[in-house]
C-alpha cells in the first residue's frame, strides 16, 4: 500500500497559499501527480513556471468555481487521466463586500457565498467519489477554512479586525466570515455522511498569511502552506477533531 499520495487535486492554485500548496506537495511527495486549477491558466504565470520545471507532475486545469458547469467539466477532464484522488484540497476563495455588513449588500454576500460555500460544495460533490475509490490509507477531502468563521473566537477576531483596519464597532469582513461559518457546517455535515464511506472531511485554518487577499497577514505564505500540507498528510481518520489549524491544533467552532 502506498506510503504517500500519488494524486492530489488542489482547487485554487494560481497564487498565494494555493500556489505554495502545489510547491510543497511537489517537494513532500516526490512521485505524486498534482492537478492544479486556475480560473485563467494563461495568466497564472507562477503556476506555469512550476509546470515548466515539473512538466510530467503538474496538470494545470481551468475552472471557474462560481460556475457548477465549469466544476463538472473539471471533473470530466480529471477523469480522463485518473479515476482516483488521494487528496482533494479546496482552496479557492474570495473576500468581497469589505465593510459593514449593512453596506455589503446582497451582491457582496452572494459573491462570498458563491465561491467560498457553493463552489466548495459543488467541488466536493464532483470529487468525493475519486477519493472514495482511492486505496491510499490517509486519503482525505480538505477545505481551507478560516478562524474568522468561528463563533467561539468572534470577539478575538473582532478585536483583530479593529487593529488591522482601524475600525471600531464594525466587523468589516462580516460577509466573508458568514461564508466561512457556513463552510464549517458544510464540512461537518459532509464528514458525517462521507467518513463512513472512507472519505474523512477535514477543515483547516491556514493561519493569517500575508497574501493578496490578506495584506496584513502575520505569518509567511511559506510557513502556512508547509503547515497545511503537513497536517493534511499526517491527518488520522480516527482523530476526533475535524477543524484544525496549520500547526495541527484544534480550532474551536
Amino acid at each position: 500500500m502506498a506510503s504517500s499520495p500519488s494524486t492530489v487535486l488542489i482547487i485554487g492554485a494560481s497564487r498565494g497559499i494555493g500556489l505554495q500548496l502545489v510547491e510543497k506537495s511537489l517537494a513532500k511527495y516526490p512521485t505524486a501527480v498534482i492537478y492544479a486549477t486556475a480560473r485563467s491558466p494563461a495568466t497564472a504565470v507562477d503556476l506555469q513556471k512550476l509546470h515548466k520545471d515539473h512538466p510530467n507532475r503538474i496538470h494545470i486545469l481551468e475552472v471557474d468555481v462560481a460556475n457548477a458547469s465549469s466544476i463538472h467539466l473539471l471533473k470530466e477532464t480529471v477523469s480522463q487521466t485518473t479515476s482516483t484522488l488521494d487528496q482533494v484540497i479546496y482552496n479557492a476563495g474570495v473576500l468581497k463586500g469589505l465593510g459593514p455588513l449593512t453596506a455589503a449588500g446582497l451582491d457582496g454576500l452572494k459573491e462570498n457565498m458563491t465561491v467560498n460555500l457553493f463552489g466548495a460544495y459543488a467541488s466536493a460533490m464532483e470529487f468525493f467519489p475519486f477519493v472514495e475509490r482511492s486505496t491510499y490509507p490517509k486519503k482525505v477531502l480538505t477545505f481551507i477554512g478560516s478562524s474568522f468563521g468561528s463563533i467561539t473566537t468572534f470577539k478575538e477576531n473582532f478585536e483583530m479586525h479593529n487593529l488591522i483596519f482601524g475600525t471600531t464597532g464594525v466587523n468589516v469582513t462580516a460577509a466573508y466570515d458568514i461564508s466561512k461559518t457556513a463552510v464549517e457546517r458544510l464540512a461537518f455535515e459532509l464528514d458525517l455522511e462521507l467518513r463512513p464511506k472512507g472519505v474523512p472531511v477535514l477543515l483547516i485554518h491556514p493561519g493569517l498569511p500575508k497574501t493578496d487577499m490578506n495584506p496584513m497577514g502575520n505569518i509567511t505564505v511559506d510557513a502556512s502552506a508547509t503547515g497545511v500540507i503537513d497536517v493534511i498528510g499526517e491527518y488520522a481518520a480516527d482523530r476526533e477533531e475535524r477543524f484544525l489549524d496549520y500547526q495541527g491544533k484544534a480550532v474551536p467552532l
